[in-house]
């Protein structure tokens, strides 16, 4: 029985090896999702300061107004002097001078379809509200 089990060592080890990297691979980054964040933060204020939305055809706002394409809710603020527009409710607002980007909840509860804007990136990952200074 011994010799059999030693027999096999082999394969324990490569079960072993196998469990052990699905582990490592498993385990998220706590770093990289703030790493992300921090990228499309940086590339929205750029865009938004230097009025060129060319530069976000990578991240979307969603959900866009229909027949329009992805940056339709920023190219509003753009356009706004004073940077803040309402879509169902939400109040979307872009403070150039302190990078402050922040996303409000719709005060009514019935709006399914609309319940948040949130910002999706091409990984997948959404934001609901953040602030950068």
């Amino acid at each position: 029985m011994i010799t059999k089990l030693w027999q096999l060592k082999g394969v324990f080890v490569i079960i072993g090896l196998f469990i052990a990297f699905a582990a490592c691979v498993k385990e998220k980054d706590p770093n990289l999702e703030r790493d992300q964040i921090k990228t499309a933060l940086g590339a929205i204020t750029t865009a938004i300061n230097d009025k060129n939305l060319q530069t976000l055809n990578s991240f979307y706002i969603q959900p866009a107004p229909d027949a329009k394409g992805p940056n339709a809710l920023l190219a509003a603020v753009a356009t706004k002097t004073d940077s803040t527009f309402n879509m169902h409710g939400r109040k979307f607002s872009i403070d150039g001078k302190n990078a402050t980007v922040r996303f409000a909840f719709s005060p009514d509860p019935d709006d399914t379809v609309y319940s948040y804007l949130y910002l999706v990136n091409k990984s997948g990952w959404k934001i609901s509200s953040f602030d950068i200074k």
